[in-house]
């Protein structure tokens, strides 16, 4: 029997279903991620609102989607796959100013100058991805 992480990643059978098997989860937890906003305070209407819900839904899906191409250029699945989707969505996302830095005190980039925001953000938002994959078993 065929290991999971070792199917052929190049059919369009396996494309196919990599592009349109995320778009149940992304709603799933877009939902649930608006609703933990709510939770802590975001007024209802804020926090399920057309443009939120599509930001939390639409940046789950291209997360998921993103690393469809990089699986079949390798011919497999991996973590680092997982590593540079999030990490190119983490320095996008700061760049155009609508993420910020997790887990990184705010004067970390006035100490440091020759470290953008956004290269932070690839590093941070990047081996979060990477760190659950490997939790997760994905092979590197």
């Amino acid at each position: 029997m065929e290991s999971y992480y070792r199917r052929s990643t190049r059919t369009f059978t396996y494309q196919k279903d990599c592009i349109l098997s995320p778009i149940i989860s992304s709603i799933t937890f877009g939902g649930i991620f608006a609703g933990i906003d709510a939770v802590q305070g975001v007024p209802l209407a804020q926090a399920f609102s057309p443009r939120m819900l599509g930001r939390y839904m639409g940046g789950i899906y291209v997360y998921n989607v993103v690393q469809c191409p990089m699986e079949a250029i390798h011919g497999r699945q991996s973590l680092l796959h997982n590593v540079m989707a999030a990490g190119m969505l983490g320095y996008v996302g700061v760049s155009r100013g609508v993420l910020g830095v997790p887990f990184v005190d705010p004067t970390f980039t006035y100490r440091y100058p020759q470290v953008s925001a956004p290269m932070l953000a690839f590093m941070i938002y990047g081996g979060i991805a990477g760190a659950l994959s490997a939790f997760g078993g994905k092979p590197l």
